[in-house]
């Protein structure tokens, strides 16, 4: 008797059992191996972080513009002692990977309505200002000088991080760190969005500086090239209505 392997054809509405044994043990291991793939990819990847973008919900605040050394908004608000005057500080960008310095030119410290969707982690806040979205208020003459708190000086410090466009690391793009992002984000700090330093404090937490030339300047071309990059900074740092800024004297790559 010759011993035969079973045989299909594919136009035969059934195939032979050995055959349809081994071809559904074949797709159950396959997927299988697909979903055990995708648990093993998710279980790797990072966080994407707390950052939000509110696209295509803008929202109007009135504020006080300051330019230097990145444009930003400045939102009165009452301090818990409600003594004083205190501000969220905003900083300003234009749409797609554009500063928001030519949008607010020779508003310095006047009073403005703005235009703008929010952007923001738990420790940073920016606004993508709409077109036409700036106009001075009928009360622009600045008084804001009296009430903004002083600026703290921090003293000299060496700070090790990565360098990320503020844009995106506060919510614009996920992830906004690391070699998949160093395109995009020396595009956008080229274009004039603040260059962040992101590192970890003392207790873990994640921290973030705005980075200016040793003179307190903005340099976006000098820190382009350093975007994804992990540095080590050395210069002044001081703490400015809410956000901690470093005037970087030096920079050094740590190459892997």
């Amino acid at each position: 008797m010759i011993d035969r392997d079973a045989f299909y054809v594919g136009y035969h509405p059934m195939a032979p059992e050995p055959v349809a044994r081994r071809t559904r043990i074949i797709v159950a291991a396959l997927a299988a191996l697909v979903v055990a793939t995708a648990v093993v990819l998710a279980l790797s990847m990072r966080p994407a972080g707390p950052g939000i973008f509110e696209y295509g919900h803008p929202r109007t605040y009135r504020g006080v513009v300051s330019e230097f050394p990145y444009p930003s908004l400045l939102v009165p608000g009452h301090s818990p002692a409600d003594r004083d005057e205190a501000y969220t500080r905003y900083l300003l960008v234009a749409q797609g990977k554009h500063g928001g310095g030519p949008l607010v030119r020779g508003m310095d410290g006047r009073w403005v309505d703005l235009a703008g969707t929010r952007i923001a982690r738990p420790d940073g806040e920016m606004l993508e200002i709409v077109p036409d979205g700036v106009r001075l208020a009928a009360d622009s003459v600045s008084t804001a000088s009296r009430y903004l708190p002083p600026i703290e000086q921090l003293g000299r410090e060496t700070l090790s991080g990565e360098i990320v466009d503020s844009k995106c690391w506060l919510g614009v793009m996920k992830p906004a760190t690391g070699n998949v992002h160093r395109g995009c984000g020396a595009r956008c700090v080229h274009g004039g969005i603040p260059p962040f330093l992101m590192t970890t404090g003392p207790e873990g937490a994640v921290q973030h500086y705005l980075l200016t030339d040793a003179q307190g300047r903005a340099a976006p071309a000098w820190f382009a090239g350093l975007v994804s990059r992990r540095v080590t900074l050395t210069g002044e740092v001081s703490l400015e209505v809410g956000l901690r800024v470093m005037r970087v004297e030096t920079a050094t790559v740590n190459w892997p």
